[in-house]
C-alpha cells in the first residue's frame, strides 16, 4: 500500500515496491500532499489551480493540472487520485495518509498512537511556490497540528503524574518542552516534574538554559515565576508540605477555577474570579496523600506558595444541588491587568482589542491559573478574527488555545465555551459550535453573549427564525450594549423585516449621544447603512457606508458592502469601481468579490471566486446565507457543492423550520 507522510519531511513510499521516479517530481509529490491537507473529501479543482498556478491564466492552469494529474495516474495507478465532478480526492483505500490517521487518533483521544505519529513539523522543509494564500493554509494546519501533538503529550505526562511513574512524566515534559522551547508553562511544568523526581540540579539547568535562550531569541527578560523556581531550588531549606508532581503552583488537587458571584461584567458578561476564599479543611489528608514525593518537589512548591495568594479549594452550591469548586481570588496585580483590559474591550475597535489582547495576556502571565483572563483573552481573539481586524487564521487558533487553558482551570465558565463556540465555526464544525453554545446557556441563560453568537450560527445554518429569536433574546439581556443592538437590528433585517431593522437602528443607535463611539466602529456604520439601503434611502446609506470606509477605506468587507449598495441602485459600474479600491491581500478578498458578483446574478464568476478561497471566514459564510439578492442562485448545482465544502446543510435538504 502506498504511504504519503507529510509530518516531518514530505515522503512517498510503497512497501510493496520502490516508487516510479516520475511520481517522486516535486510538483506531483506536492499535489498529492496538497490532496491530502484537503482530507479525504479532497479540494475543488479550481481551488487547487489558483493554489499552485496562480500566475498562470485559467485555461493553463487547468492543462497544467490535468497533465500532473495524467502523470500521477500513469506511474502510481490509475485510482490513486479520485475525480468527482470539480472535486480532486486521494483514494483512501490505496493510501495511507499520516496526517488522516494523527488526526483520527486525536479524536479517539488515542494519546500515545498520536504521539508516535507525530514526526516533525508539517511539511518541513518543503515550499510548494510563491502563493501566499496556500502557504498561509499550510501556516495554520502547522500550528494546528503541533497543539494536537501538544495536547497529546500532555496528557501523557499527566497521566504518567497521576500514576507515580516520575520518570516518565519527565521524559513526557521534556517532550513538550523541546516542542516549544520557548514556552514559560511548558519549561516550568519539566522544572517541577525533575524536582518531584528527585532532579534537583538537572531542574535547575532547566531554568537557567530556558532563561538563556528567552534572553538570546526574545532579547527580553523571562518569566519572573521561573527564576523564582530556581532560586528555591537553589538554597537549602527546612520541610515543607510536600505538593503532588505535575500539578501548577498553586492549583489544589482536583480543583478547578469558577467565577464565584456569577455577576455580569460589561456588555459581554465577562465571567469574574471569586474575590473570597475558604479553607476546604482538608489540608492534614492532602499531606498524607503526598507524602510518598520528595522533599526537594516539596521546598520548590511550598516556597513559592509563600510568595503566592493563598490558594485554598471550596465548595460551592449551585442550582439543583448539585456542587462546583469555588473559585480563588487571582493575584491582584492580575485582576488589575484583567480590569484594564475589559476597559479597552468595550471600546470596540481595533485599537481597543489590540489592547486588550495585551492587557489579558499580561494577567495570565501574572497568574497563569486566571481563568477569567484566559477566557477574555480568548474572546477578544474572537473578535479581532471575526471583524477582520488581523489575519482570521492567526486570531482564531489562539482563541481557541486561550478557551481550552481557561476550560481545563475551570469548566463552568461561559464566557470560555462561546469564544471556544466561535472559534469552532470558523473551523466549521457547526455541530461542535452548537453544543458549546447550547452549553454555554445552560450554564449561565442571562449571557448575552452567547445569544448573540448563537444567532449568527444559526443565519449561517439558515435557521432564520431561530437565529432572530436569539439576536432579540440578547439584545433584551444587553439593551445598552450597541453592538448587540445593532446585530438584532442587523438580523431582523436578513429576515425580511427591513422597516422593523431600520426602526430599531434610529431607536438605539441612530439617536445615540454617544456617537463618537459609533463613529469609531466601521461595522456598526456598514450594518446601518445597508439597512438604509434595503428601505430604499440609498442617500442615506452611501453616507453612512462612506463614513466606515474612512476608517477600513480598502477592507473587502466595507467595499463589497458600498459596491452592495451602487448595484441596487442600477449602478454596476460604481459597484466594480469600488470593488476594485479592496486590499487584495486580505484573505477573504476572493469571497467578498464571489459574494459581489453573487449578488448582480453572475454566476459563473461568483463559483470562480468562491473556489480561490481557501476558507470561507464567519463574516462571509453569514453573508453568503444572510443576504436575500443571492436567492435566486441557492438552486444551483454548484451552490450546493460549495454549501457541501462548506459543511452547511443545503438550503433544499433543510426543513421548514430552518429555512
Amino acid at each position: 500500500m502506498l504511504v504519503l507522510e507529510l509530518l516531518g519531511t514530505l515522503s512517498l513510499r510503497n512497501d510493496a515496491a520502490p516508487i516510479p521516479l516520475a511520481a517522486q517530481q516535486k510538483r506531483r509529490v506536492g499535489l498529492l500532499a496538497l490532496l491530502a491537507l484537503g482530507g479525504r473529501q479532497g479540494l475543488s479543482r479550481h481551488r487547487i489551480e489558483a493554489y499552485l498556478w496562480s500566475e498562470s491564466s485559467a485555461e493553463r492552469a487547468r492543462h497544467a493540472l490535468d497533465q500532473a494529474v495524467y502523470a500521477i495516474r500513469r506511474s502510481l495507478g490509475g485510482d490513486v487520485v479520485v475525480s468527482t465532478g470539480q472535486e480532486l480526492r486521494l483514494n483512501a483505500e490505496l493510501l495511507r495518509v499520516d496526517i488522516w490517521e494523527f488526526g483520527d487518533a486525536i479524536r479517539a483521544a488515542d494519546w500515545g498512537a498520536a504521539a508516535g505519529m507525530y514526526r516533525g513539523a508539517l511539511l518541513d522543509g518543503f515550499h510548494f511556490g510563491e502563493s501566499r494564500e496556500l502557504e498561509s493554509w499550510i501556516d495554520a494546519e502547522r500550528g494546528r497540528l503541533l497543539r494536537d501533538y501538544q495536547t497529546a503529550i500532555e496528557r501523557l505526562a499527566d497521566r504518567s503524574a497521576h500514576e507515580g511513574d516520575h520518570s516518565r512524566d519527565v521524559t513526557w515534559r521534556r517532550t513538550l518542552a523541546n516542542s516549544d522551547p520557548l514556552s514559560a508553562g511548558f519549561t516550568k511544568k519539566l522544572i517541577l516534574a525533575l524536582a518531584a523526581a528527585g532532579d534537583r540540579a538537572g531542574a535547575v539547568k532547566q531554568a537557567r538554559t530556558y532563561q538563556r535562550l528567552v534572553r538570546q531569541e526574545l532579547e527580553m527578560e523571562p518569566d519572573s515565576e521561573i527564576e523564582g523556581l530556581a532560586a528555591s531550588l537553589s538554597r537549602r531549606s527546612g520541610e515543607h508540605a510536600p505538593v503532588a508532581a505535575g500539578k501548577t503552583v498553586g492549583q489544589s488537587d482536583g480543583q478547578t477555577v469558577r467565577r464565584s458571584d456569577g455577576r455580569t461584567v460589561g456588555q459581554s458578561d465577562r465571567n469574574d474570579q471569586g474575590q473570597t476564599d475558604t479553607t476546604r479543611g482538608t489540608a492534614r489528608s492532602r499531606v498524607a496523600a503526598f507524602a510518598a514525593f520528595s522533599v526537594v518537589a516539596a521546598l520548590v512548591i511550598a516556597t513559592l506558595l509563600v510568595t503566592s495568594a493563598q490558594r485554598r479549594d471550596s465548595r460551592a452550591s449551585v442550582p439543583g444541588g448539585a456542587t462546583r469548586d469555588a473559585s480563588r481570588a487571582p493575584s491582584p496585580e492580575a485582576r488589575q491587568e484583567y480590569l484594564r483590559g475589559l476597559t479597552a474591550w468595550d471600546d470596540r475597535t481595533k485599537e481597543g482589542n489590540d489592547r486588550a489582547v495585551a492587557l489579558f495576556r499580561r494577567a495570565t502571565e501574572i497568574d497563569p491559573e486566571y481563568a477569567a483572563a484566559h477566557a477574555a483573552l480568548a474572546e477578544a481573539y474572537v473578535r479581532i478574527g471575526y471583524f477582520g481586524y488581523r489575519p482570521a487564521d492567526a486570531m482564531f487558533p489562539k482563541a481557541k488555545a486561550a478557551a481550552l487553558r481557561s476550560l481545563q482551570l475551570d469548566s463552568t465558565i461561559a464566557s470560555a465555551h462561546t469564544a471556544l463556540a466561535t472559534e469552532l465555526i470558523w473551523e466549521h464544525d457547526f455541530a461542535g459550535a452548537e453544543a458549546e453554545y447550547r452549553r454555554t446557556i445552560a450554564l449561565d441563560p442571562a449571557d448575552a453573549t452567547a445569544h448573540q453568537w448563537y444567532g449568527v450560527l444559526l443565519m449561517i445554518l439558515r435557521r432564520i427564525p431561530a437565529s432572530v429569536a436569539e439576536e432579540r433574546r440578547a439584545s433584551e439581556l444587553a439593551p445598552l450594549s450597541l453592538q448587540t443592538q445593532s446585530n438584532y437590528a442587523t438580523f431582523l433585517n436578513a429576515s425580511g423585516d427591513h422597516a422593523g431593522a431600520l426602526r430599531h437602528f434610529q431607536k438605539t443607535i441612530g439617536e445615540e449621544p454617544d456617537s463618537a463611539w459609533v463613529g469609531r466602529n466601521p461595522w456598526v456604520l456598514a450594518n446601518m447603512s445597508l439597512v438604509y439601503a434595503d428601505n430604499g434611502q440609498y442617500g442615506a446609506a452611501v453616507r453612512w457606508m462612506k463614513r466606515a470606509l474612512e476608517i477600513v477605506p480598502r477592507h473587502p468587507r466595507a467595499l463589497h458592502g458600498m459596491a452592495k449598495i451602487y448595484a441596487m441602485m442600477g449602478r454596476t459600474d460604481l459597484a466594480h469601481e469600488a470593488f476594485a479600491r479592496a486590499d487584495t491581500s486580505n484573505e477573504q478578498y476572493s469571497a467578498y468579490r464571489g459574494l459581489m458578483y453573487a449578488g448582480e446574478g453572475e454566476r459563473d464568476s461568483a463559483f470562480y471566486w468562491f473556489d480561490r478561497t481557501p476558507r470561507l471566514g464567519i463574516q462571509t459564510m453569514l453573508t453568503l446565507q444572510a443576504d436575500a439578492r443571492i436567492d435566486p442562485m441557492r438552486g444551483d448545482p454548484r451552490f450546493r457543492a460549495l454549501l457541501a465544502r462548506l459543511g452547511i446543510p443545503s438550503y433544499e435538504a433543510a426543513p421548514a423550520s430552518m429555512r
